[in-house]
């Protein structure tokens, strides 16, 4: 369960990157609302979900990227929180998770909900891979909310599978990302 819930919180991390991109003349940043969920799920109905606000988002040349601290996720459980950080994140060695989106890709809203989805380079334990994040965006073209989301896969970032008594998580996490962006 502790690997499903580090890979959650990267996959969040890669959803907020692409929910945050922006057309390329833009400079953008958060306005402090920054939200990450992960959701990992087993046999007989398990599911649990894991959080984290240690988001940080930059503008490099003709892309956005947006890192989150993985160390600042939690469960709810300090042993399953424990066993994700340590165990399958591996924290110490990489203690971040970085989704890397081409800003022309991303549509800002015009004065109304503009919705979309577009690939990105998401690192994490130490592994680039692309992915595709779903987003919408309200708002207009100086701030806006944005709600991403996407799924990955663990064995893809070299993540041990999660199992703990006996009970294994499946290798496919799901992440949302709410997130208040301007656009200078």
């Amino acid at each position: 369960m502790t690997r499903t819930n580090n890979q959650g919180y990267a996959l969040r991390l890669a959803m907020l990157a692409l929910a945050v991109a922006a057309p390329a003349s833009a400079a953008l940043s958060t306005n402090g609302e920054a939200k990450v969920v992960f959701k990992a799920a087993g046999p007989a109905g398990l599911s649990f979900e894991g959080k984290g606000q240690d988001v940080k988002l930059k503008e490099e040349g003709n892309s956005v990227l947006v890192s989150v601290k993985l160390d600042g996720l939690v469960t709810g459980i300090e042993l399953r929180d424990r066993h994700m950080k340590e165990k399958y994140l591996e924290t110490a060695k990489y203690p971040t998770a970085t989704l890397e989106v081409d800003k022309s890709k991303i549509h800002f809203p015009e004065g109304s909900a503009v919705t979309g989805s577009a690939d990105g380079k998401l690192t994490l334990h130490g592994v680039t891979r692309t992915v595709t994040v779903t987003y919408r965006a309200d708002g207009d073209s100086k701030k806006a909310k944005v709600d991403g989301s996407m799924r990955f896969n663990m064995k893809d970032f070299k993540i041990e599978v999660p199992s703990y008594l006996g009970v294994t998580v499946k290798p496919t996490i799901d992440v949302e990302v709410k997130l208040g962006v301007v656009n200078k």
